[in-house]
């Protein structure tokens, strides 16, 4: 038994003459009766009886009529999706960011790549890049982007992003005409650090120590989008990624910061995981969307 036998066979059903089915399948008259005879033959049940030119249906065939519709549809479903899947336009995602990626850049090219892919469901849950890695390993997630590698077996971890640390400043600061803010500039600056634990904040006290630089630490904030609220506040200048930055322009002053300071991207997955032809996709031009704006 297979689609094409139950298509004829609830064209038949429907139509009432061979004739009429295969006018509405647009196959040949021999191509229906074919397939109601091997459907027959299948099931071991007489479909029909000849009544004056026109095909009567047993008791039988109106039994399994209304089952035969559910199949059919179901099938015609089945094979929609197919192709949906095939051209990559539906299928299912779930992917965890850490907070200054899923704030701003990440939202901005889903928006664009759901666009492209009216069918997508996608499930977006910002996390720290430690917890990150942990829900890569139990396979919660499809895709994990973070900040800093995670060793860990049950996963893999590519380093796919990297690129350089911006100063802030709140407008109208006397910085704000330097096309460059270098780390003695901010020597005498009130500082607004990120979170003990942020592995950014590391990478900034190593450049200054290195510049041999010390600055007044007055505030701290445990993600660089709250770094970047404070020093709209005026509060204080920072040194954030470009992720959350570029959220913030038009409303803050941003400046390319030396020495360079790091921004990385790592995306991880569970080593077993099997990658759809669209998660293929999402990544690859998810790569190019963070080279051609934050490069």
């Amino acid at each position: 038994m297979n689609y094409r036998q139950l298509q004829a066979f609830r064209a038949v059903m429907d139509a009432g003459t061979v004739i009429g089915a295969a006018n509405v399948l647009h196959i040949s008259q021999p191509s229906v009766s074919a397939h109601i005879a091997n459907l027959e033959h299948t099931l071991k049940i007489q479909l029909f009886v000849r009544q004056g030119g026109r095909l009567a249906p047993t008791a039988e065939a109106y039994l399994l009529h209304e089952e035969a519709g559910h199949v059919v549809k179901g099938m015609a479903r089945l094979r929609r999706l197919a192709a949906d899947i095939q051209q990559l336009e539906a299928g299912r995602l779930i992917i965890g960011a850490y907070p200054a990626l899923a704030s701003y850049a990440l939202p901005r090219f889903i928006g664009a790549f759901a666009r492209r892919h009216p069918k997508l469901r996608l499930a977006l849950e910002p996390e720290a890049s430690v917890r990150i890695a942990e829900l890569a390993a139990s396979k919660q997630l499809d895709i994990g982007l973070m900040t800093m590698p995670v060793i860990d077996p049950a996963t893999t971890c590519d380093l796919i992003f990297e690129t350089a640390s911006v100063c802030v400043l709140p407008a109208g600061h006397p910085l704000s005409g330097k096309q460059t803010v270098e780390a003695s500039d901010i020597r005498d600056e009130s500082f607004i650090a990120l979170g003990r634990e942020d592995g950014s904040r590391q990478a900034v006290n190593r450049s200054l120590d290195d510049a041999g630089v010390r600055v007044e630490t007055r505030f701290e904030a445990h993600y660089s989008d709250a770094a970047c609220a404070l020093v709209a506040e005026g509060l204080g200048v920072s040194i954030v990624d470009k992720f959350s930055a570029e959220r913030w322009r038009g409303t803050l002053v941003i400046k390319p910061f030396l020495p360079y300071v790091p921004c990385h991207v790592y995306l991880t997955r569970s080593r077993t995981h099997m990658s759809s032809l669209l998660q293929e996709k999402f990544e690859r031009e998810f790569r190019v969307y963070l080279e051609e704006h934050f490069s």
